[in-house]
């Protein structure tokens, strides 16, 4: 399984009597949520927030629960849900219906700067003038990492994508590696994050040969001392174009996922994990 993120801001402020609209597919056990909020990382506010709890079959809308909300939203193979603003509250509309729960807004409305989206069944968000999909994310699941393992990432090159990223994480602070791909600024970054903050990057130049392949792999090996990383032609992987290495920072054996930052724009295409699981495009669909 793989947990999607998508955050949209807004270009235009949310107002009374409008709402925003959301289609999905249930697909189980997996909690999900959406939220309209503004801020970010410790200063993050939610305005109202959605949240699906499958293993318990119930949905709240803020602090409520709401009942029969969940039997809506699952006795159809997608379910179209949206989030209505009436005076200082919020309802919430599932398939036509009215679930007669209202929540109380913590904030005006029209402070509100963005929409997140976290979970898999989530497939599209309608609102006023949305700006841009911000970011959007893909995780899997690791075992523990030994010496040995290899993680294998298949790309496409795009010359004209501003950034987009693959990252071996402990948690959403810790990243043991973070690899950014810039293509626009023709650069590849390594660093790790520690405690939620960045540590020093490495550098290197995007090589041509990385440009005129089109689709390439970039393994990632776990030695003693670092995590050596190799760029070389999909199908032509004796022919390595490109060496980094990371020094450990923190501890390989406690990463716990595989995260793609900007995932929607196709850079990635497949993954093999070092147990020899693969997971390939379309992922985020």
């Amino acid at each position: 399984w793989y947990q999607r993120r998508v955050r949209v801001l807004l270009e235009e402020s949310l107002c009374e009597g409008g709402g925003v609209e959301l289609w999905g597919a249930h697909s189980g056990g997996n909690e999900y949520w959406v939220s309209l909020s503004r801020g970010s990382g410790e200063g993050k506010e939610d305005l109202v927030r959605v949240v699906v709890k499958p293993s318990m079959s119930t949905v709240y809308l803020g602090d409520t629960q709401v009942d029969g909300a969940f039997e809506e939203l699952t006795k159809r193979d997608t379910f179209h849900m949206k989030i209505v603003f009436e005076g200082e509250e919020a309802k919430l509309v599932i398939n036509g219906e009215d679930q007669g729960e209202t929540a109380k807004l913590s904030f005006p409305i029209g402070a509100v700067s963005y929409v997140l989206c976290e979970g898999e069944p989530w497939q599209r968000v309608k609102l006023p003038k949305p700006r841009q999909a911000f970011q959007s994310y893909a995780r899997y699941p690791i075992n523990q990492l030994g010496v040995g393992d290899v993680i294998t990432f298949t790309g496409k090159h795009r010359p004209g994508l501003s950034a987009t990223s693959a990252n071996i994480n402990i948690d959403d602070h810790n990243r043991i590696l973070h690899v950014a791909i810039r293509p626009a600024s023709s650069v590849i970054v390594l660093n790790t994050m520690s405690g939620g903050g960045w540590m020093s990057e490495i550098r290197a130049p995007i090589p041509q040969e990385m440009v005129n392949c089109g689709q390439f792999d970039m393994f990632v090996m776990v030695n003693e001392d670092a995590l050596d990383i190799e760029f070389s032609p999909d199908g032509d992987n004796g022919n390595v174009f490109l060496q980094m290495s990371m020094p450990h920072r923190l501890p390989y054996n406690k990463a716990t996922e595989i995260q793609f930052v900007d995932f929607n724009d196709d850079f990635w295409c497949e993954l093999e994990l070092q147990d020899g699981s693969l997971f390939s495009k379309e992922l985020t669909h």
